[in-house]
This record gives structure tokens, C-alpha cells and sequence, in this order.
């Protein structure tokens, strides 16, 4: 093979099967300032895409699975530097290309057909596995409808993919072909392995030899709980030496029980399967249990015509989060861990089993790819019943939340969706929202945008609700002034508001703005009497 000057950053290898792992976005970027810093107000800081973590040390641990081929960026952001992006590597990067027909042209070399597989990143906290092949499928069996746009051939869908997809189901892993990242896009490397590239000039090599249908090319979309250390990546990459470890001088790794059949992932509480009456999106609860020092928010909604996200998050004293984000853009309601809304008597089920990323700050969350990198995986199983009390949306909540099997009882006052109490904001520059219960016999929100706009009080008592004006705001910050330490709404009687808790996140708004979010629990005082909820204090960043 023919000495290529690669930069030292870049980790790649021989193998002695006929697959190649490449892991372009193993890299990381600088993290956005600390909290109480000086944000950036440039747009391009809030928009930068987050790096596959975890995906370099996977393709390592597939690749000494499979005797496989293998090139790693295990370093280079890849909003400097994009190597699945064939404009890019054409223009800064030919080497990754000239690596890539190197290390093909050894296995082809001793094998008919080589198997390249790239392993990527999806930011959804479910055991999920997206594959792309150049176009979204139903199943295997359609792929011959669309052999022109695959960098697969049909009778590899319907042999070595189908099997794939069967032995992750058997291990409690979702498949689809192509349900978020079909990758379709003419500027992703994988198009190179088109048998008719509409870029092939970029490497006419790669484009012969998948024209030949010498070379299979897949892109594997792998969801965190697949990346992150622990039994659902044990699970993924016994999966993958069970398909493609077979042969060609693989070796694998796959684990059987007594009985011969796939070990199964290990989970918080037995599978949970579909509800027949499941409660239509959007949905949500939200509660803090003072006494537990526990904080739940969930919800589901709507994504595009078909689909569905979802998203619990605990807060789990001080600043501690453990936090579940899920989509489903085929399906109106998430797949097998919930979160699942269920009807009840005068009131709802809330169930969840499932797996999430526990962060001791939540204030990490301004970065994603921060709060992500400091994140480990956590087990979290949530049975709450919420029953109406002075409306439809807000009334007791009860049940239990265990996190990696260390159960806390919750019984507290909750707010459930499309009440009052819950505000949906709309074209907003600064604001804050509080929801506060003072028992099960009153509950107050307030939304206040400002500069200048004034704000609302709502409260809802067992004599109905009313509604004030509230003229004055006052927030009081200590060292980070994105943090609010005490707010302190109205004039006569005011309500305080002194948060427990924080998680920040950055929110886009209108014209490429973004408005930096800090929320949390919250103990509130009006009128001599002590309650619990939530606030959120966001403002805008020019």
C-alpha cells in the first residue's frame, strides 16, 4: 500500500476481514463559556453541530471485533474540519479519501467485496440504530424499488442488513432504514459509494468499484445508550460480531444464554409494551416533591405529520439532572420505553423504563456536547398517577421514581398540559415563568416578559381562578447573571421565588437570536405560606 501522508492526529490500521470502520466525528470542539461568563452573541456559537462522542473508541472496539479495517478522527472538531462532507475533503482533506481506496484496495485485494461501514452520532437517548443506505426504506425487501439511489445492493439488504436489524431486535435494539438519516444528501461521503454517483468525480476509484458492486457502504446512526460504556453497547457490538464477524477472519464477541438464544440487554424493569389507549401528544407533567427533594418534568409532543418526541427529566437535588430525550418520526408515540401518558379515573398514567444521561451540573446544558461528555448513563423507571383537582391541570400526583434501582415515593401537587398554569411562549425577547403550589388548594403562575412589557399573575384556588397585573419585577443575581438567586414579583404581597435547583440550555428565537434559559425547582413564599414549583428565567442575547 502506498505511504500516504496522514496528519498525526488521525488513528487508522490494516484489518484482516473485508470490513472498514471509519469514524469521521470522534473529534470535539471548545465548550461555549462557563455560566456567568460572557456569552457569545454571534448566532454561529449556538448553531455549531455537536461531535458523535464516544463514536471513535466504538469504531476501535468494532474494529478489534471484526479483524476490520479502520479510521478513526478520534480529535478535530468537526465544525473545523468535516469528514463526511465530501466538498470538504476534496478541498482540505484528500488524504482521508486517498486512506480510504488505500486500505479498500488491500482488502479487495484478498476478498470480492469489501463492507464499509461509518459510524456516526444521534443525540436521542434511546437504544436506537438508524442505517443509511442512500434512501429511507420500510424493510429490506424494498430496497430493490430504489437500487439506483443505494450505496448498498438489494441482496445485501436482504441478507447481511435484514440479519442485522433481526439480531438487534432480539437484543432490544430499535432498526429502521433511514427514519432520521437516510443519508441521501449529495455532499455525504457515503454518496461516493453510489453505483451512479452524481459526485463521483471526487473519487472515481470509489465510484468503480460500487458500480462493480464490489464495495457495500452503510452509515450507521447510532443512538447515545449505543456509545456510551455499559450493556447496551455491549449489546450493539455483540449484535455486529453476531452479522458480520462471521467470516472472512472476523471474530466475535456475541454472547448466548444456556438455552443458544441472544442475551438480551439488562434494563431498569421488564420491557414495557404499547398501552392500548394511549393519550393523544402533547401531554406533559410536572412536579416537585419537596420531601424526596425530586423534581419531574415529562412530556410528549408532536413531531412533523407523523411523528413524535419525547422528554423526561429528572432533577435530582442540587444541581443534579438525569435526563431522557426520545423521537419517533414515523410513529405517533415513542417505542417501548415511553414516555407513555395512559388515561385513568379523573386523571392520567405517567410510565416511563428506560435509559437516560445523568450530569451532576445541570448548568452544562448551555453546551450540549458539554453537558453530554460529562453525562454516564443511568437507569430510570417512573410510575406516576396524576388525578384531577382544582382543574384538569392541576390536581395530586403519586407514585415513584427509581434511578439506577434506588426508588423515591413521590406525593405532591403536579400541573399537567394546556392549563393556565402551563404558558407556551411565543415571539418572546426576555422572560419569566413561574408555576408555584401552595398545597393542593392553590396554585399561582406568573409569565412576565420584559424589558418594559409587564407581567401576569394567574391563581387558581377552589373558588375559581383570577387573574392581576403584576407591574414589577425583581430579580436579584449573584456571580452568574444568567442565574437568578431570588426573584420577587408584585408590590403588596409578593411573591418570592427562591430556585433549588438549576439546569441552563440555549434556546433559538426569531432572526438567528438565541435567549440563554436557566430553570429549575423552586421554593416560593406569599403571604406567610410556603410552596413548591418550578421557574425559568431567559434572556435574550444581542
Amino acid at each position: 500500500m502506498a505511504t500516504i501522508a496522514t496528519p498525526a492526529w488521525c488513528r487508522w490500521r490494516r484489518g484482516r476481514s473485508a470490513i472498514l470502520i471509519v469514524a469521521p466525528h470522534g473529534g470535539r470542539r471548545p465548550p461555549l463559556p462557563a455560566a456567568g461568563a460572557a456569552h457569545p452573541t454571534h448566532a454561529d456559537a449556538y448553531t455549531r453541530k455537536v461531535n458523535d462522542l464516544h463514536t471513535a473508541d466504538l469504531a476501535e472496539e468494532l474494529a478489534e471485533t471484526l479483524a476490520a479495517g479502520l479510521i478513526v478522527n478520534p480529535e478535530v472538531d468537526r465544525n473545523q474540519l468535516d469528514l463526511n462532507r465530501v466538498s470538504q475533503v476534496a478541498a482540505r482533506a484528500p488524504w482521508f479519501l486517498q486512506l480510504i481506496e488505500a486500505l479498500l484496495d488491500d482488502i479487495l485485494a484478498r476478498h470480492a467485496c469489501a463492507e464499509v461501514l461509518f459510524v456516526h452520532g444521534w443525540n436521542v437517548v434511546q437504544p436506537k440504530c438508524d442505517i443509511g443506505i442512500g434512501h429511507a426504506l420500510a424493510d429490506a425487501a424494498a430496497a430493490h424499488l430504489h437500487a439506483a439511489a443505494l450505496t448498498i445492493s438489494p441482496d445485501y439488504a436482504a441478507a447481511r442488513l435484514h440479519d442485522l436489524r433481526a439480531r438487534c431486535a432480539q437484543l432490544g435494539i430499535a432498526t429502521a432504514f433511514g427514519e432520521r438519516y437516510a443519508a441521501r444528501h449529495p455532499n455525504n461521503c457515503l454518496q461516493l459509494f453510489r453505483a451512479v454517483a452524481s459526485n463521483g468525480a471526487a473519487s472515481p476509484r470509489l465510484n468503480a468499484w460500487a458500480g462493480a458492486r464490489r464495495v457495500q457502504a452503510v452509515q450507521l446512526e447510532l443512538g447515545v445508550p449505543l456509545r456510551w460504556p455499559g450493556p447496551y453497547r455491549d449489546a450493539f457490538v455483540r449484535a455486529m460480531g453476531g452479522v458480520f464477524g462471521g467470516g472472512d477472519g472476523g471474530t466475535t464477541r456475541a454472547a448466548t444464554s444456556a438455552s443458544g438464544e441472544p442475551q438480551r440487554v439488562l434494563r431498569a424493569a421488564p420491557r414495557v409494551e404499547p398501552y392500548p389507549a394511549l393519550l393523544a401528544p402533547p401531554q406533559s407533567l410536572q412536579l416537585y416533591d419537596a420531601g424526596s427533594d425530586i423534581g419531574l418534568s415529562a412530556r410528549i409532543d408532536r413531531a412533523g405529520p407523523r411523528g413524535a418526541s419525547g422528554r423526561v427529566l429528572l432533577l435530582l437535588g442540587g444541581n443534579r439532572v438525569a435526563l431522557f430525550l426520545g423521537e419517533e418520526p414515523r410513529g405517533s408515540t415513542l417505542a417501548s420505553d415511553g414516555p407513555y401518558f395512559t388515561p385513568a379515573p379523573d386523571g392520567f398514567r405517567l410510565r416511563f423504563s428506560g435509559p437516560a444521561l445523568a450530569a451532576e451540573d445541570g448548568s452544562l446544558y448551555v453546551d450540549l456536547e458539554q453537558a453530554f461528555a460529562a453525562s454516564r448513563l443511568c437507569s430510570v423507571i417512573v410510575e406516576v398517577d396524576f388525578r384531577r383537582g382544582l382543574s384538569a391541570d392541576f390536581g395530586p400526583a403519586s407514585g415513584w421514581i427509581a434511578v439506577d434501582g434506588v426508588r423515591r415515593t413521590i406525593a405532591a401537587p403536579a400541573f399537567a398540559r394546556h392549563g393556565v398554569l402551563q404558558h407556551s411562549a411565543g415571539a418572546w425577547s426576555s422572560q419569566v415563568v413561574l408555576s408555584a403550589a401552595f398545597g393542593a388548594q392553590r396554585a399561582l403562575r406568573v409569565h412576565y416578559e420584559f424589558p418594559g412589557r409587564g407581567g401576569v399573575l394567574h391563581e387558581l384556588t377552589a373558588d375559581g381562578e383570577r387573574e392581576q397585573t403584576l407591574p414589577r419585577l425583581t430579580v436579584c443575581f449573584g456571580p452568574d447573571r444568567y442565574t437568578p438567586e431570588q426573584l420577587r414579583i408584585g408590590e403588596r404581597d409578593p411573591l418570592v421565588c427562591r430556585p433549588l435547583s438549576r439546569m441552563a440550555i440555549t434556546r433559538p428565537l426569531a432572526a438567528h437570536r438565541h435567549a440563554r434559559v436557566t430553570f429549575g425547582a423552586a421554593r416560593f413564599t406569599r403571604d406567610g405560606a410556603e410552596g413548591f414549583g418550578f421557574y425559568e428565567y431567559a434572556r435574550a442575547l444581542v
